[in-house]
């Protein structure tokens, strides 16, 4: 702050004299007119004092943000932006008073005249402890969110709500998602957690109009009003300064974090009738940005409310699909590539609904991420499909070897190495007979943790393979790192094997890099008699598809071999 005289009360309307000036003195702490900007056009004699200045320290036009500790500032500013928008607003703070010591305070922020850059808002600053021991609350009366200083979800609800009963007037709903947000919480604690969401908030208010609000509607999760935005036209470009935006480095401290956002946008009265419609449209939008990959926007559409609503029927079904027996493990061969003899089988799990009969797995195993099923749901596979292979080689006399896929989610839990120790015990399957698949996904998520893991299981002497290779995060620094046994080629590459080049050279320097490294090749996906006879003749390790037999029935595969349609390999 520079030195100079604060304007007095008698050159100052809005400030009565002398009695009005020690009015202000007794209404809070420390008393301010600022702009939205947080320009200082009025201190109080008392406030001054209170942060241990001269009432002649302060002039018209400094900032109030620098009497604010660093960490509270995007709050606050984000409190300042929205105040004219969305009436009183409150938050807590820590001011700071000229010999450096922070005192922690509960403001409110108030509007008293004036739009856009010419508003008038009052800011007003109590010390904590003073209320505490007045026995009075320091919660606001009008709660903002503490982290972010923007308004909450109520907030967001009533002004939905007001706005749709003005039905001439339309306006876009954004309803925005910090991709990866959670991960950064988890690694590096809840304290840098805050500072990202209260950046975040800061960022959304500075590329909005004056007249837009930003409002804080869950844990990572932010809802933007456009008032007058009656088309796409006019929605998409915030669309994209916003995503621009939240891609920008955060740095916090020693960390420089890299995040994304989705969004989803609704309209109305074009998508909704009402306030809540509204926010379920958009959010519904939302949800379908984040399963077309994140860090996108995606319009709501009628379709994409009707697979919202199968989801949440799925999601309520699957528990007493678990309970009715309604999950079964089918098996699919994987044969030797130079003779058809069958040397394993993939386990892979199906969902039959009486009513509706099949549900695909890559409807349901989503959805099983995501309510928590899937703990329970892979175990089960792995416990499953181990104990009927090991009863196939008690059987028959062979080694075949059972592969089961686990999910990222799956492999993340943290109890992985243990769970396949007890279920291999339990079983009696020995080691070498059992080889779990994941995704290039998975190895990279947490390249050190996943390592760790890997060398674990192999310590137990199951194989690791790495399921649909070449889709991913394929790298010759993770075939090195990893102790990897057996590489799937996706199918991808395997389909138009027989009139593509490209397909063929890439599935040719996968087999001689393979060789190389001394990995196992496995090619999904094969469906006719000449795809076989190429990879074969490339020197294919083992093949998969429909070809050589369909996923089925242990029951099924049972007979399939002892009837002699299908050979084991000895």
């Amino acid at each position: 702050m520079n030195s100079a005289a604060l304007p007095s009360s008698h050159s100052d309307p809005s400030v009565a004299p002398a009695s009005g000036e020690r009015l202000a003195d007794r209404l809070a702490d420390f008393l301010s007119r600022v702009s939205p900007r947080g320009a200082v056009r009025f201190v109080s004699h008392a406030g001054a004092a209170w942060l241990g200045y001269d009432a002649e320290h302060f002039r018209r036009g400094d900032d109030l943000l620098s009497m604010v500790a660093e960490e509270d500032q995007p709050a606050l500013r984000a409190v300042l932006a929205q105040a004219g928008k969305l009436g009183r607003q409150a938050l807590n703070v820590r001011l700071l008073r000229a010999d450096g010591v922070s005192l922690a305070v509960t403001c409110r922020v108030l509007h008293l005249a004036g739009a856009g850059e010419r508003a008038e808002l009052l800011f007003a600053a109590w010390e904590l402890g003073e209320l505490v021991r007045a026995g009075e609350t320091a919660a606001p009366s009008i709660a903002a969110d503490p982290v972010t200083g923007l308004p909450t979800r109520p907030h967001l609800l009533e002004q939905l709500e007001e706005l749709a009963r003005r039905p001439e007037h339309a306006f876009a709903l954004l309803h925005m998602d910090l991709d990866g947000f959670q991960k950064v919480n988890d690694a590096l604690g809840h304290a840098v957690g805050d500072r990202l969401l209260a950046e975040a908030a800061g960022r959304l208010v500075a590329v909005l109009r004056a007249s837009d609000s930003v409002i804080r509607s869950g844990s990572d999760e932010f809802a933007l009003i456009l008032p007058g935005a009656a088309n796409l036209d006019a929605v998409l470009p915030v669309a994209r300064k916003v995503l621009a935006a939240m891609q920008r480095p955060y740095i916090l401290g020693d960390s420089r974090l890299h995040l994304s956002a989705s969004i989803g946008i609704a309209l109305y009265p074009e998508h909704a009738a009402d306030g809540q419609q509204l926010f379920r449209c958009a959010d519904i939008a939302l949800t379908a940005a984040k399963h077309a990959g994140r860090n996108r926007w995606s319009v709501y559409l009628a379709e994409g409310a009707a697979q919202s609503s199968r989801r949440v029927v799925l999601e309520e079904h699957m528990y007493d699909a678990i309970q009715n027996g309604e999950f079964e493990m089918h098996y699919q061969p994987i044969c030797r590539a130079a003779t058809g003899e069958i040397e394993a089988v993939e386990a892979l799990m199906r969902w039959h609904r009486p009513e509706e009969g099949g549900i695909s797995p890559a409807e349901f195993i989503p959805l099983a991420e995501r309510n928590g099923l899937i703990g329970f749901l892979g175990t089960w596979s792995l416990r499953a499909s181990c104990h009927q292979v090991a009863r196939w080689n008690a059987a028959w006399g062979t080694r075949l070897r059972a592969s089961v896929n686990l999910s990222p989610v799956q492999f993340r839990q943290g109890n992985i190495v243990s769970r396949v120790r007890e279920v291999l015990g339990e079983s009696a399957l020995r080691a070498d007979c059992l080889s779990l698949e994941i995704t290039e996904g998975t190895l990279m998520h947490d390249p050190g943790e996943v390592e760790e893991v890997l060398n674990e299981l192999r310590g137990l002497g199951v194989s690791i393979s790495v399921d649909d290779f070449g889709t991913g995060y394929s790298s010759l620094a993770y075939l090195k790192r990893f102790p990897l046994s057996c590489l799937k080629i996706d199918r991808s590459f395997v389909r138009d094997l027989e009139t593509d080049a490209n397909d063929l050279a890439i599935v040719s320097a996968i087999f001689g890099l393979a060789k190389e490294l001394g990995l196992r090749v496995v090619a999904e996906g094969v469906e006719s008699e000449r795809q076989l006879a190429i990879l074969a003749g490339k020197g294919c390790d083992q093949v998969q598809g429909y070809l050589l037999g369909r996923p089925v029935s242990a029951a099924e595969l049972t007979h399939k071999v002892e009837s002699g349609e299908w050979r084991l390999a000895q």
